[in-house]
């Protein structure tokens, strides 16, 4: 008996680590080229698709204070679609706060759902648009930030390789509180 139950104990663990790994590996495919799969041809989100870093490393913020210019080495974001026309997952794992994004589309009422977290706090929960460009622009709330306040997003196409992120908080009246952040974003090519 208890030979049987060691085995089983060690057949479900095998089982499991499988499955994990599988899940972990295949579930989510990614393709560094800018080749987008004829699935993915109608994604309003395709042109993200791929991986991405700063230009030159370079970030513009205001958290308070005053502006500032900093360097952001090794930011890394890589995007994929999931399994629909109508989603992007973007994993950011370079520089710390790492996280991640979900964009899905809703062609019936074409608006753009946004949910994301960074970090232990930072998570965020909004709506926008995308237009035929594949520009996005998003309203959205972070729990990390004063209640009533919400951020506008825009992503927006400079070439197919290269958009510009921007990022600027209002208050519960709409008006700018002057914090903001943002940088523009290239495409990284294939090292062959």
């Amino acid at each position: 008996m208890k030979n049987t139950s060691t085995f089983v104990t060690l057949l479900l663990v095998l089982s499991f680590l499988y499955l994990k790994g599988y899940s972990q590996n295949n579930t989510l495919t990614f393709n560094p080229n800018k080749e987008i799969s004829a699935q993915n041809s109608k994604n309003p989100f395709r042109k993200f698709i791929g991986e991405w870093t700063l230009k030159n490393d370079s970030w513009s913020q205001n958290w308070g204070g005053k502006d500032e210019h900093i360097k952001i080495p090794n930011h890394h974001t890589i995007c994929s679609a999931i399994n629909t026309d109508n989603s992007l997952l973007a994993i950011i794992d370079g520089a710390p706060p790492h996280g991640h994004i979900f964009w899905s589309y809703n062609p019936a009422k074409k608006e753009v759902d946004h949910l994301s977290s960074f970090g232990n706090s930072r998570a965020g929960v909004g709506k926008g648009t995308v237009n035929e460009n594949g520009d996005v622009y998003l309203k959205i709330s972070f729990a990390d930030e004063p209640a009533g306040t919400y951020r506008r997003y825009s992503y927006k196409w400079i070439t197919d390789d290269t958009y510009e992120l921007k990022s600027v908080q209002y208050d519960a009246n709409d008006k700018p509180t002057g914090f903001f952040y943002g940088g523009v974003f290239m495409r990284v090519k294939n090292k062959k």
